[in-house]
């Protein structure tokens, strides 16, 4: 057994939806919540599947925003393996939606 470096982003759930990828080909969060290792619900664990694919530890069978279809990356191999830290492998923040954002006029630009 290899000792990982995880982050302090990472749950205790990143792992074990890394460790099933590892072991299938791919897999999607239905399938995860369907498995007795996995004591989530399928919303959370399609969650935590985009933040590690955010952090490219895994990726989306289909190129899309809301695909559900994932297969473990090398950089998610190579932190099961312990040689990479997770900390240096952060989630890239999404853009704000324009309907979250304040007008220019809140700031005072406009």
């Amino acid at each position: 057994m290899c000792i990982r470096n995880a982050a302090v982003w990472m749950t205790y759930l990143d792992d074990r939806i890394l460790e099933h990828l590892h072991e299938e080909d791919w897999a999607s969060p239905a399938t995860m919540a369907a498995d007795v290792r996995f004591a989530a619900s399928q919303n959370r664990i399609s969650e935590r599947c985009h933040v590690l694919a955010d952090a490219d530890f895994i990726r989306p069978l289909i190129d899309s925003a809301d695909a559900d279809t994932f297969e473990i990356s090398r950089w998610g191999s190579l932190y099961l393996e312990g040689k990479v830290d997770a900390e240096l492998r952060r989630p890239r923040p999404a853009p704000r939606p324009p309907d979250a954002t304040r007008p220019d006029w809140w700031a005072r630009f406009g």
